[in-house]
């Protein structure tokens, strides 16, 4: 018997004229209006995959922006993850999606930025070991496009979610004793503290120093982690109240997922200091 279109909609017509109508069609099924999908796999068979969130706190435990994230971890090795981000002190609204290799080394990035409820610039990002390049469109420059010459091949791309500065962590190299070691190789989107420019490529000036201080046990209310602490030692710079500006994360591994943070000297309130926290995690 040969099926076209025409006579499987002919078929279907007659199945509901004669009361058959789609339960005729799925006669086989035993299907009931509101009941949930089967689930054939506990896990996603395409992916492994993190979500989460985290909340930013000000100095007077106000809560101050969030952060909702994912990570997909695919069979090729590749890794990417997506952050929405909301910084309530000067509006500033972020999309980020990041891919990376499977030792967590940059391949491309997207994002968009809003201030203040309006946008401000989105970009796409590309590294390889030689080069970065950048197409931007954004309301200060318009269109560009940008190649950066790279020295040494980048480790890292910050594009300023707390889930990304995290992942930056990989770079500490554990398989030596030094406890205080240097990083370059560094790119970002935007030089200011809250990403609020850009986005537009930009790579760190001199050496970054991490000092690690080890294993702890941190408790939020998304649960309880065996967390590695990194430290970034003091800088010359001061906030108004004469802090000393210094920053603190403590971060799973071998995922390199944010569990708690700490920021001191850097923010627009009485202090300068800020806590971030993971408050919904689901792996």
């Amino acid at each position: 018997m040969k099926l076209d279109r025409r006579s499987i909609l002919t078929a279907a017509t007659a199945l509901a004229a004669a009361g058959g109508g789609a339960r005729s069609v799925y006669a086989q099924s035993d299907y009931t209006p509101g009941t949930p999908p089967k689930t054939f796999a506990k896990k996603n068979p395409l992916a492994r995959n993190i979500t989460g969130k985290m909340l930013y706190i000000g100095d007077e435990n106000n809560e101050r922006g969030r952060e909702w994230f994912s990570y997909s971890f695919r069979e090729d090795g590749q890794i990417t993850v997506r952050a929405y981000t909301e910084i309530d002190d000067g509006r500033v609204e972020r999309d980020v999606i990041y891919t990376m290799t499977d030792k967590f080394r940059p391949l491309d990035c997207f994002v968009r930025v809003t201030v203040r409820g309006k946008f401000v610039g989105t970009g796409w990002v590309r590294v390889t070991d030689k080069q970065a390049e950048c197409e931007v469109f954004n309301v200060t420059m318009g269109r560009v496009s940008q190649v950066v010459p790279l020295d040494v091949p980048a480790v890292h791309l910050g594009s300023h979610p707390l889930v990304v500065d995290a992942i930056g962590t990989h770079t500490f190299d554990h398989s030596k004793p030094e406890k205080i070691q240097k990083r370059t190789g560094g790119l970002s989107t935007s030089p200011t503290l809250d990403g609020s420019t850009g986005p537009f490529i930009s790579v760190s000036s001199g050496e970054s120093v991490t000092e690690y201080k080890g294993i702890e046990t941190v408790k939020t209310s998304a649960g309880t982690f065996e967390a590695h602490h990194y430290h970034w030692p003091s800088q010359d710079r001061r906030h108004p109240s004469g802090n000393v500006r210094s920053q603190d994360m403590w971060v799973t591994h071998p995922d390199y997922t944010f569990v708690r943070g700490e920021v001191r000297g850097y923010l627009n309130n009485k202090t300068g200091f800020g806590r971030y926290e993971l408050v919904e995690y689901n792996a």
